[in-house]
């Protein structure tokens, strides 16, 4: 029997030891809870749930260095590869520039407008060495890479394993090569239940996945941890506002949607996502309050408004209480009966 450590025989041997593995040091997470800093995610939804706008809000708030859905995320530059809706980039991008009152021209985003073949090998080393270059040059660390959608960078068939393991392969190999996190956004099947549409090996190959559901109130949508290493299930609230991006060729206003500050709030998953007071901050809860205590009567907007104020939302200022007054109608929390009277849920 050798009389050195057997750690040292097992790295004579090409093995990695056990003393290795416990002088590492623990992985963080690119956004707490949501997003490890390295690793794969598929983040899926039914068509027309707003997975790009929830997937650009997270682009943009790491390379700006912001909370994502409230959370603390590690800053970096991102790569997004947007290969639906882009003619609508422009005008999300300014939404979510307005809505942050901040100049984006400067983040460290980097796009990619047409579709890959990232099953294609010399392709994703292509891609690998451009990323690799472009950190070198501009001195930015990439933190995350977002693939939107993966039937647009598959070029082959979701429903076939072979497909999609070598499509979740690629993968794996792009986040730990570069040590990033690969967002891949994706369609649920029409069992919801069975998770992301196509073949089992989605949701057995992807580290994380993020199930993008609507809400029980109109501008609100859920967001649920469908499987995540290491951690446990957890559902977030997320709001969408519209905000005017500026006017079109014929003078018409441009519109676009935002994931709003007021988002990320914890949602019990055992509620049916039903609205409740957990998904409100503080300022919205004031707001409920003030037309809880009218009791059934309720009140008329405008002097509904008026005691919100007084109860100290947005410290008195008008445009808090008018937003808030108009989120919490918007998002199920209020009735407006038909003599014009709001009444709390």
């Amino acid at each position: 029997m050798s009389a050195r450590p057997f750690a040292d025989d097992a790295k004579a041997f090409g093995f990695t030891s056990l003393p290795e593995v416990l002088g590492r040091e623990f992985p963080l997470h690119l956004v707490r809870g949501l997003f490890p800093q390295v690793g794969t995610t598929c983040l899926f939804g039914a068509p027309g749930t707003g997975k790009s706008f929830v997937a650009l809000d997270v682009v943009f708030s790491v390379a700006a260095g912001f909370n994502v859905l409230g959370r603390r995320s590690l800053q970096g530059a991102a790569v997004y590869l947007s290969t639906e809706g882009k003619s609508g980039l422009k005008a999300r991008a300014i939404a979510w520039a307005q809505a942050r009152d901040i100049d984006i021209s400067d983040l460290p985003v980097a796009l990619i407008e047409e579709p890959m073949n990232l099953r294609d090998a010399e392709a994703v080393a292509t891609l690998i060495d451009r990323i690799r270059r472009l950190e070198r040059n501009s001195g930015v660390p990439c933190r995350f890479i977002c693939v939107d959608t993966l039937s647009q960078c598959l070029f082959g068939d979701e429903n076939r394993q072979e497909d999609m393991a070598e499509f979740t392969g690629a993968m794996t190999r792009i986040s730990n090569v570069l040590g990033v996190q690969v967002c891949v956004v994706h369609h649920s099947g029409k069992d919801k239940t069975k998770g992301a549409r196509g073949s089992s090996v989605i949701n057995g190959n992807f580290d994380t996945l993020l199930a993008l559901d609507e809400g029980d109130c109109e501008g609100q949508l859920v967001l649920r941890t469908g499987k995540q290493k290491n951690d446990g299930k957890a559902a977030v609230c997320i709001v969408l506002e519209r905000v005017e991006c500026g006017v079109d060729g014929d003078g018409e206003p441009v519109y676009s949607l935002v994931v709003s500050d007021d988002s990320g709030e914890p949602v019990d998953i055992g509620n049916g996502c039903q609205p409740s007071r957990s998904s409100l901050t503080e300022y919205g809860q004031k707001t409920l309050e003030v037309l809880r205590a009218a009791g059934p009567d309720g009140l008329e907007l405008r002097e509904w408004r008026k005691r919100a104020r007084g109860a100290g939302v947005g410290s008195g200022r008008d445009a808090a209480a008018n937003d808030w007054t108009n989120k919490l109608v918007a998002r199920g929390f209020v009735e407006v009966r038909p003599n014009g009277k709001h009444v709390a849920r």
